[in-house]
């Protein structure tokens, strides 16, 4: 136990073989209570991620005797953070797309296309708006955040209290799914 909490507090010092086999060690240690608690790799990843980074940032005001549990208590909290923040921006979401979706309608409607065009894209887009609504509530939000609202990365990431790479990370994961889900649906 005090052998982690003297690693941690020396972390940036230590040379970089030394802080990865540390990171894998505390992947292992809190993986499976977090991915316990939110079912998803991806978003056990990323909550593993910011737990290693506030830990390394709070270890020095820690009491030695009990830094395991404090480590597992931590990365837990996080997750359960997570799950409260996407869970009330789901509810907000779900109203945000019925307007969006009906805006994109009238929007092909005044732009006067030929008639198959106009199906072609009507289809295309409720296609998208399907596969939209069909990802994990925290990759919805990335995409309409990005894309509908057009928020920058960096205003993103701050309104979820996520690093920049992390928003980054996710945006890459949510564009991955939602392609796969629309190259699904349009190929039927």
């Amino acid at each position: 136990m005090k052998e982690w909490f003297y690693l941690l507090l020396q972390f940036e010092g230590l040379n970089p073989e030394v802080q990865q086999t540390i990171y894998r060690s505390f992947y292992s240690y809190v993986y499976k209570d977090i991915y316990y608690l939110l079912q998803d790799h991806a978003a056990t990843e990323d909550m593993i991620q910011e737990s290693f980074f506030k830990i390394l940032s709070a270890v020095h005001k820690y009491d030695v005797k009990r830094i395991l549990p404090w480590i597992r208590q931590v990365a837990r909290n996080r997750a359960l953070d997570y799950l409260k923040r996407i869970d009330r921006e789901r509810h907000i979401l779900y109203a945000e797309d019925v307007n969006t979706i009906e805006s994109i309608y009238e929007a092909s409607a005044a732009r006067e296309l030929p008639i198959d065009q106009h199906v072609e894209e009507m289809i295309r887009d409720e296609l998208l708006y399907e596969a939209i609504a069909e990802l994990k509530p925290d990759y919805r939000l990335m995409i309409m955040l990005y894309y509908v609202d057009e928020r920058p990365l960096k205003k993103i990431a701050e309104m979820l209290g996520l690093a920049e790479t992390a928003a980054s990370q996710k945006l890459f994961r949510a564009r991955k799914k939602l392609l796969q889900q629309f190259r699904r649906k349009w190929d039927r």
